[in-house]
């Protein structure tokens, strides 16, 4: 829906939003309602910001991804998080364009201004590939700058349990196709002895669960998804009954189920719409709120970069917008019961 050149999204900023809960929260008028959940919760009230798909460029200009916007969104995120009650922060991968060293320093400048902890998992941009033409740093660098003890990780985020997955690279480090993605043997049987110890796990991984797939538009979704063993993974979360599975990397808001596994997939930070999430789990339930990072002229620079570049893009974009008319994706609110159970 655009009226005068502007998403109609981002035209009334004063409008009324919607509490994310009963009695509402500190964090309401954050952006509008994106999706509620009945599960995870928690008896701590836990509040955290996921960021996806940053593509920290240092030297690219343009393209449906606004290269030259990439720090200015990262710093946004950052100032609003060190303004909010954030609990933590979590990247959902592809913090940087192709993964070159000057990038990566641009990102960990920008974090120090970070005031809360952060992890990150990485995406298939930020891996070593056999086709690179630049330095990568290895796995073992992403590990030490953006997890607790390397890959998996399980992280106690007040009352929440954060999984990070490294879906990004083989077990030789490196991809034969950029966008393609995978979760080892040995993080499957982590996984498996690691959630019935959870309490209220939200599993992070830069790739996808295959429920978005509708395999009629080729330009509506990309050719690599979903995950190579997606179904195994799926297998994983449905036997230990996982509530909520996000992810980044196809750089539309949506919200999935595969076989019986809620997916949320994170907005691009780079690219139309430029947003991070807001995820607040508490006794009710976890409800996640949709946060702009861009004015109404940068919102629309992004929107008509992407409708320029390629009918690919343009397809990311009207999707987004379909889904940003349709906000909240999922509501559970009815389901969810007055006192946690």
């Amino acid at each position: 829906m655009i009226e005068d050149g502007i998403p109609a999204e981002f035209q009334n900023e004063s409008r009324p939003i919607e509490a994310v809960s009963e009695p509402p929260t500190e964090n309401a008028t954050a952006g509008p309602l994106f999706a509620r959940f009945s599960h995870p919760r928690s008896e701590t009230r836990t509040t955290i910001a996921v960021v996806s798909d940053t593509h920290v460029s240092t030297e690219k200009r343009g393209t449906w991804k606004v290269f030259h916007r990439t720090r200015e969104r990262l710093r946004t995120v950052i100032a609003d998080a060190n303004t909010r009650d954030v609990d933590a922060v979590v990247f959902a991968g592809d913090l940087t364009e192709d993964g070159s060293v000057e990038d990566f320093e641009t990102v960990r400048s920008l974090l120090a201004d970070l005031d809360v902890p952060y992890v990150a998992v990485p995406g298939n941009h930020d891996v070593p590939k056999s086709f690179d033409s630049h330095e990568t740093p290895p796995l073992s660098s992403f590990e030490s700058e953006f997890t607790p003890d390397g890959f998996p990780f399980h992280e106690r985020v007040g009352g929440v349990d954060v999984i990070g997955l490294n879906s990004a690279s083989t077990p030789d480090g490196t991809l034969s196709d950029c966008h393609d993605g995978r979760i080892s043997d040995d993080q499957l049987a982590w996984l498996d002895r690691t959630l019935p110890k959870t309490d209220a796990p939200i599993v992070v991984s830069h790739h996808n669960l295959p429920g978005q797939s509708d395999g009629k538009d080729p330009h509506s979704w990309r050719s690599s998804f979903p995950m190579r063993n997606a179904t195994e993974l799926a297998d994983v979360f449905s036997g230990h009954d996982v509530p909520l599975h996000v992810s980044g990397h196809l750089h539309v808001p949506a919200v999935a189920e595969t076989m019986g596994v809620r997916e949320l997939i994170a907005p691009s930070l780079c690219s139309f719409p430029q947003a991070y999430l807001l995820f607040e789990t508490g006794p009710l339930g976890t409800a996640v709120r949709f946060v702009p990072t861009a004015d109404e002229a940068g919102t629309m620079e992004a929107y008509m970069h992407a409708k320029k570049d390629s009918a690919r893009s343009d397809a990311l974009a009207e999707m987004t917008l379909d889904r940003m008319d349709s906000f909240p994706l999922e509501d559970e609110r009815l389901l969810v019961p007055n006192r946690p159970a």
